[in-house]
């Protein structure tokens, strides 16, 4: 009895052992048939046996299966991932949410100190003659007032003179004085008339002196600068400053490139030794920069707070003591390259001659309280007429449109377009590639 139990125990265990055996080669041979291999730099080069990449020749490996067991959780936590790169982003920037309160309205622009035409003075020859002596070189060769700019020897001055000589010591007193006048509109001095009438000489070389202080500027009608808006360069994509001014246009994304005014310094002046000139003829322009204009650009939507006779406050960035108040005197509108934006011009007062033409400044304007769901700038990415943020959203940035109703210095008021509880990226520049382009999904 015990033998045939012990055989029919054998027997058991037999069996079981070929049942185990067989589902083990079932699974190994299942795990073979599903077995894929892939090229690490081209998941989408598959094969059913180990070799090389047709497109780079690296060798293939293993393609794991994600589709059962712990894989599965593992691929529905990247599916959020397996997105566009223009799309979405990932990163561990800092994040920040919109504040609700009340800030001052106020706009900062980038602009730049230019000449005030104003102030342009021409000076002409009253006489014909040749130029035996130039004193002035150069454009914007600096001059005062009573400086010599020139000799020249005039037939009309030498008769003029021979007059004034002869009437010294023949002519009636009526006579002297309209002999004296008719030097001075030849554009004589007082001082020179004495010193004939003293020496009893006529002079053959007679100077010329300027009426007035300032800069030389002779051959260009606007002091060499271009004939297109203001004195400064327009950049072809405005970009938005701290204040949203342009190219700089503004301040903090744009202003851009640093306006600077196109003017031709050091060139000689055309006028030289040895020309003749005629009566008429302009020699000169001369600028005074006793009053200057502060030049910067806007956008169509800041005009509203920027017309003309509102005081604005002028101060120079890298001299902290020189500020001054000044009224916009003109708002002039332009359109180029598909961007709308104005030259803001204010004129600024400068006896002391502190501001110089060509210096960089900063413009400030401010308005009264606003109430808003606020954005830092820097959070807020301008494209053209769209502004966009980049939300958090199951641990990716996903951006999406904003609108800006306002703007406070360095804050921009977004209204009800995003929620005040809404988690985003404080600095959205940091998201961006410079060779992508930014998706929104609607």
């Amino acid at each position: 009895m015990k033998r045939v139990l012990k055989s029919s125990a054998f027997v058991v265990l037999f069996f079981l052992s070929m049942l185990m055996s067989c589902k083990e080669k079932q699974t190994a041979s299942e795990g073979k048939e599903d077995l894929k291999y892939t090229c690490p730099m081209h998941p989408d080069v598959m094969s059913d046996s180990p070799g090389q990449c047709p497109i780079c020749g690296m060798d293939l490996v293993p393609a794991h299966n994600h589709s059962a067991g712990k894989g599965s959780a593992v691929q529905d936590s990247l599916e959020r991932l397996l997105k566009p790169t223009d799309q979405v982003v990932v990163s561990g920037i800092k994040t920040i949410t919109p504040q609700k309160g009340s800030r001052v309205e106020d706009e900062i622009f980038n602009g730049v100190v230019n000449y005030s035409m104003r102030n342009l003075n021409m000076i002409s020859s009253r006489v014909s003659g040749r130029i035996e002596k130039l004193y002035i070189k150069y454009n914007f060769q600096k001059v005062a007032k009573g400086s010599k700019l020139m000799d020249v020897y005039s037939p009309d001055l030498v008769n003029a003179q021979q007059e004034l000589l002869f009437l010294k010591d023949n002519g009636t007193v009526e006579l002297l004085n309209a002999a004296r006048q008719k030097l001075r509109l030849l554009g004589s001095t007082d001082r020179q008339i004495s010193d004939i009438l003293r020496s009893g000489k006529v002079s053959y070389r007679f100077s010329i002196y300027s009426p007035y202080s300032g800069y030389i500027t002779e051959g260009s009608d606007r002091a060499g600068r271009s004939s297109s808006a203001g004195s400064t360069i327009i950049s072809s994509a405005p970009s938005v400053s701290s204040s949203g001014s342009m190219g700089s246009m503004g301040t903090g994304s744009a202003n851009v490139s640093a306006p600077e005014p196109e003017v031709v310094t050091a060139n000689p002046v055309s006028v030289t030794e040895g020309q003749y000139i005629s009566a008429g003829q302009k020699l000169f322009s001369v600028l005074d920069d006793s009053e200057v204009w502060a030049e910067f650009f806007a956008r169509p939507e800041q005009l509203p707070g920027l017309r003309q006779g509102k005081e604005i406050l002028v101060s120079a960035p890298n001299v902290p003591d020189l500020k001054t108040k000044a009224k916009i005197v003109l708002v002039q509108p332009y359109y180029k390259d598909g961007t709308s934006f104005s030259l803001i011009r204010a004129g600024v007062h400068n006896p002391s001659k502190k501001w110089k033409p060509g210096q960089l400044i900063e413009v400030r304007t401010t308005g009264k309280n606003r109430s808003g769901n606020w954005l830092p700038r820097t959070a807020v990415l301008e494209l053209g007429s769209r502004q966009v943020v980049f939300l958090k959203k199951n641990g990716v940035f996903v951006p999406d449109y904003v609108k800006v109703l306002g703007r406070a210095g360095d804050w921009l008021d977004v209204g009800n377009s995003i929620n005040s509880d809404t988690e985003l990226a404080e600095n959205a520049w940091f998201l961006v590639d410079t060779e992508s382009f930014v998706k929104v999904k609607k």
